[in-house]
């Protein structure tokens, strides 16, 4: 399958388990790569899919000896492998993006391939923690841009943290979360980004963000990550919002089990809970109360992070008034306004969720669950006297 760069001198194509770029001219190439990465110039650019079961094992061969599986699998493309760069990816190629954006005569392309089962936050305890690498497949986001230009080697730096930058921004914009720390994720712990430059035209000094090659970078590698992560895993920012507080490890599931402790029907009756869970489910995918718990996620992220004034540590949302307006507006909404408004104790959700979830958004779960509980209790008392 080829892909069109949108550059005339370099093409690009899909062949088995490979991303292959060609270039009629030698590029200026720098690179994150795991083979022949740095500065150097080379005429192709390779990125190989690793086999299925990679990631299971750290210890594996293609993680031991990466450089030498990359060598083993370009070879077979019959190039030299001193023009080449080679990194790899368990991203299966045919979901792979490219986005290209012009300026006057400058033309950048971006190409990405993307998984996020191993995202994480810059300076989430991973190194110093090695057992936080449980088994499960990898992801990486791997990022290959392309200019039809002449950029010096401090402007290739310099593209290099804007590219780093856009891809942080696409994540923010999907609420991606680190496995590690669940944060808003920065990137994977297997990233490769690789630069590569025509060398034609007059030189090209800087490439931040105010640039014309700055700005192309921003748009072109946001558009391709987003791309690439949902064609690979169906990750959109309109995502439902219970796969959003799944992926920072809240279930419904757990919540009920936490707040039926103070229900014994949902622990002695397995179909009164099932039925209750997919109630609680169907509540959370109403719009309205989505928005709610989005809202309350933010604002626990804010006063983490020091962003509300005046917040004592450890002691935010207890005394804000907020919460119970929070609570009160789901009451309403999920009684429709039949019922009058009645505090629920954030603590019902407290335990194994204390570190995953604030006080606003414990407050406003806690509501929901209350309010779905609420109404449940008085359909099975219907039911009776039926």
């Amino acid at each position: 399958m080829k892909l069109e760069t949108k550059i005339k001198s370099i093409e690009a194509e899909i062949q088995e388990n490979k991303l292959v770029l060609k270039s009629k001219t030698p590029l200026k190439v720098l690179s994150s790569a795991v083979l022949n990465g740095g500065l150097r110039e080379a005429n192709s650019i390779v990125s190989v899919h690793v086999p299925e079961e990679t990631g299971l094992n750290v210890d594996d061969n293609v993680h031991m000896e990466a450089g030498e599986f990359l060598r083993t699998e370009t070879a077979k493309l019959g190039i030299p492998q001193d023009q080449l760069v080679g990194i790899m990816t368990a991203a299966k190629m045919k979901n792979v993006d490219i986005a290209t954006s012009k300026f006057e005569d400058i033309t950048l392309t971006a190409i990405a391939t993307a998984g996020v089962h191993f995202a994480a936050t810059a300076g989430d305890e991973i190194a110093s923690k090695q057992s936080a690498f449980p088994p499960m497949k990898w992801g990486t986001i791997n990022i290959i841009v392309l200019v039809d230009g002449d950029l010096t080697d401090s402007c290739m730096v310099n593209a290099v943290g804007t590219i780093t930058e856009a891809k942080t921004v696409a994540l923010r914009e999907l609420d991606v979360r680190s496995r590690f720390s669940g944060e808003v994720a920065t990137s994977t712990v297997t990233d490769s980004v690789v630069l590569a430059c025509t060398k034609k035209g007059q030189k090209i000094e800087f490439a931040g963000t105010a640039t014309p090659v700055g700005e192309l970078i921003g748009k072109s590698v946001r558009k391709a990550v987003k791309e690439a992560l949902r064609n690979q895993e169906n990750i959109v920012s309109d995502r439902p919002l219970i796969r959003r507080l799944k992926e920072r490890g809240i279930t419904v599931e757990n919540m009920t089990t936490l707040f039926s402790q103070i229900s014994s029907i949902l622990d002695e009756n397995d179909e009164a809970r099932r039925q209750f869970i997919d109630e609680v489910k169907k509540a959370l995918s109403d719009q309205n109360i989505a928005a709610l718990v989005i809202a309350g996620l933010r604002l626990d992220e804010d006063a983490k992070t020091g962003l509300i004034p005046e917040n004592p540590a450890n002691e935010y949302g207890r005394n804000f008034v907020l919460s119970k307006i929070l609570q009160k507006a789901v009451t309403d909404y999920l009684s429709k306004e039949k019922k009058a408004y009645k505090y629920v104790r954030p603590d019902y959700l407290s335990s194994i969720f204390a570190e995953k979830m604030g006080w606003f958004t414990r407050s406003i779960l806690s509501a929901v669950m209350y309010s779905v509980y609420s109404d449940f209790l008085e359909k099975q008392a219907e039911k009776q006297k039926e």
